[in-house]
């Protein structure tokens, strides 16, 4: 894998569910100032990315579990690795699995059951990993133009019924809520970062590796500001914090000299496109990872499984989209927990083993 393939997989799996919910979570935290918090988390996300490549260099080509086992022991490295599959490559794709099926539920396919949306996808997943996940790095380079002029495309859209004056006044509520802001979007999406590690044996060397975080998490970044800024600017601060999907509404409201309209159409595309690859990263992930928890030497066998079982979890995650609120408020401590605390954990274990050797 190359460090451009890295990148465009990483902003593709970063955007995934966060260009349709992001900005009315961050708009509801934050309000007008919405913006500030994205651009302090992108800075902060750029001073943790030294931690991953310093982890990097000390898996020495290993995978994730070879990695923790030789650190932290066999018991304990197995156990991590447990807990880390099933808490976060494996919970964000039973989350995401359930969001694609409420999204096409409610907006696209009312009448269609979201089992059938769930089979459908999931057997585009298992075929695309039975071909290797190679071939989903080398489809990135053809899907990620095609993402990125698109959403241009959108923010190009929305500037023409943009009123500027919804910015002001700037930090009318005082630090709090930018604080607060901040500390959510450090936890979504782009403190995952961790996951990237269960790819290293794919990278050829660590400058690659580095190059590949820090430009994953600038185009990430950016991208996320103007859109929320562009939506305050169209919407207000006061009706995105009452809709799941904000982008997509935003969209609806575009009308450019009576011909130019529709472009929802538009979001949904996107969505679909950087949807499909967050879903393939993590079931990739948990799928490879499961292989090596239970010493298995292909982890193609596990594929099938694990797409049956995330079925009818899917269905049963939450009763109802609402939940989400309460889920984000939660969601921030799973991810300081096993995306910071447990790689620096490692880290310094991995540095004291080596010190008392």
């Amino acid at each position: 894998m190359s460090s451009r393939q890295l990148t465009m997989l990483l902003a593709l799996h970063y955007w995934g569910s966060a260009l349709l919910g992001l900005p009315s979570m961050m708009i509801g935290l934050s309000g007008k100032d919405a913006w500030a918090p994205i651009l302090l988390g992108m800075l902060f996300q750029m001073l943790i990315i030294p931690l991953f490549v310093a982890i990097y260099s000390q898996m020495n080509g290993d995978t994730m579990g070879q990695y923790l086992v030789r650190t932290l022991g066999k018991t304990a490295g197995k156990t991590m690795l447990a807990l880390y599959l099933f808490f976060v490559p494996f919970l964000i794709f039973i989350l995401t699995l359930r969001s694609l099926g409420d999204f096409t539920s409610n907006d696209l396919f009312i009448e269609t059951p979201p089992s059938a949306i769930y089979a459908l996808i999931l057997f585009a997943l298992v075929y695309c990993l039975y071909k290797g996940f190679n071939a989903v790095c080398r489809s990135t380079e053809i899907t990620f133009p095609i993402a990125l002029v698109l959403l241009v495309m959108l923010l190009l859209s929305l500037i023409y019924g943009a009123d500027w004056s919804n910015f002001l006044p700037v930090f009318e509520k005082g630090v709090h809520p930018v604080v607060e802001g901040t500390i959510n979007f450090m936890a979504y999406p782009n403190s995952e970062v961790a996951l990237s590690l269960f790819l290293v044996p794919l990278m050829k060397n660590k400058q690659a590796y580095k190059k590949a975080l820090i430009h994953s998490t600038w185009i990430t970044g950016i991208t996320l500001v103007l859109l929320t800024a562009l939506i305050i600017m169209v919407l207000g601060e006061s009706l995105p914090p009452n809709m799941p999907y904000v982008s997509q509404f935003a969209a609806k409201t575009v009308t450019i000299g009576g011909f130019y309209e529709r472009s929802e159409t538009v979001v949904t595309v996107i969505w679909f496109i950087v949807i499909f690859y967050r879903l393939i990263l993590t079931f990739y992930i948990a799928a490879h990872g499961c292989a090596e928890l239970f010493g298995l030497k292909q982890h193609t066998g596990l594929l099938i499984p694990l797409a049956l079982a995330s079925i009818p979890l899917a269905m049963n995650v939450w009763d109802n989209p609402s939940v989400i609120t309460e889920l984000n408020e939660v969601w921030y401590l799973n991810v300081f927990f096993f995306n910071l605390l447990c790689p620096l954990l490692c880290y310094a274990a991995h540095k004291l083993r080596n010190r008392v050797k």
